[in-house]
């Protein structure tokens, strides 16, 4: 199998849909060819990184309560001032 055949099934062996011979005579090219491993960790990767930055991210609670017990305090001592403006940011 040539890199053209291999870059043609770049995906369906990502998303692990090609049979058992398929992948076995593409996982060969790929242990052989630096240009196909490359492109295989790349595609990868991007995939990852695609999936990692819409994954929603939550700030620890024990942070946000930090954060809270410090606006807190500086209110009371007068370093901040209290503002009628509704807040952008909820609690969990």
């Amino acid at each position: 199998m040539d890199c053209k055949e291999i870059i043609g099934l770049i995906s369906r062996y990502i998303d692990g849909d090609i049979d058992e011979f398929m992948r076995d005579v593409f996982e060969k090219h790929i242990r052989e060819c630096k240009r196909c491993i490359t492109l295989l960790r790349t595609l990868e990767k991007t995939i990852y990184f695609s999936r990692e930055i819409n994954r929603p991210k939550r700030v620890p609670s024990k942070v946000i309560h930090r954060v809270y017990y410090q606006i807190e305090l500086r209110m009371k001592s007068g370093d901040l001032k209290k503002k009628s403006r509704k807040s952008h940011f909820t609690l969990p």
